[in-house]
């Protein structure tokens, strides 16, 4: 069982402890699956900092799109690649249909050292016949492929954009998933707000994963615990932090707690923070 009742009883060193008695243990492996680099002064040795500060031991690094890839990204890159691919695994980015985004660009990204890929912001379905050349690509590299789902940000209120949540929808990862059995593939946000639909489809897919990562903490947790057991299981969730690195402390302390208090045991929470990740990246 990784789930325990309020009536169901651990034997620890001190007797009969109830299982809200026994309290939270330091992970021994914490992987945040879902971060952004960003253009800044010393991004690679704060980011590096704050993950010892935490107790991050590795990171899933996304590269900008290539309409916002820029020399300073470059160089920090060739840092990463060169000094800390232990602790950085980087994924390249890609905006599925949009000029300079071509399918070479899977191969360029695994020939320089990215052992993964991310989407987003497609112009049509993620699982357009189009699109397939992506999947296929990545599949045969073995590179794990993360997908932006459920409504995205925008990057202006002024400025108009062909963008449209409807094409990121979780559900549209299930033809993909099918036609690409070895393709292992994380739902990003768990599709929020289409957390039934991501739970579902991850259900019925065995490569399939959903990342934590992003804003509405309570309302993921919500879904979470009432689905849990039902449409989801524990070992289908992945860490992901989706915010700047000084947020690590706060938001795995928060979500720690959340799980802790769903009666979401040791082990299996050291599975959501790290183990399962492990396992897709290998």
């Amino acid at each position: 069982m990784s789930t325990y009742t309020l009536s169901e009883i651990r034997q620890g060193s001190q007797g009969d402890i109830a299982y809200y008695d026994v309290y939270p243990e330091k992970h021994k492996l914490v992987i945040d699956i879902h971060h952004h680099y960003r253009p800044s002064r010393n991004f690679v040795e704060t980011l590096l900092k704050d993950m010892d500060e935490a107790g991050v031991h590795k990171v899933c690094l996304f590269s900008s799109p290539p309409q916002s890839y820029s020399d300073t990204e470059d160089n920090d890159w060739k840092r990463i690649f060169k000094d800390y691919e232990d602790k950085i695994i980087g994924f390249g980015s890609i905006t599925p249909g949009r000029p300079n985004n071509s399918f070479e660009l899977v191969d360029l990204y695994y020939s320089r050292g990215f052992r993964g890929l991310k989407f987003i912001r497609p112009t049509r379905r993620y699982d357009h016949d189009d699109f397939l050349v992506y999947y296929e690509r990545a599949e045969k590299y073995g590179m794990p492929v993360l997908f932006h789902t459920g409504v995205v940000a925008r990057r202006s209120v002024t400025e108009s954009e062909d963008v449209s949540s409807a094409y990121m929808r979780p559900v549209y990862l299930d033809r993909i998933a099918r036609l690409y059995p070895k393709l292992k593939i994380i739902a990003a946000h768990m599709g929020d707000p289409w957390f039934g639909e991501a739970f579902n489809t991850s259900q019925k897919n065995p490569l399939l994963w959903l990342d934590i990562s992003g804003k509405g903490i309570w309302l993921k947790a919500k879904a979470i615990r009432e689905h849990l057991w039902i449409r989801l299981r524990p070992e289908k969730l992945v860490f992901g932090l989706d915010e700047p690195s000084s947020q690590y402390k706060r938001l795995i302390y928060t979500w720690d707690t959340l799980f802790y208090e769903m009666g979401l045991d040791q082990k299996t929470r050291d599975m959501i923070f790290g183990e399962t990740a492990a396992r897709i990246l290998g």
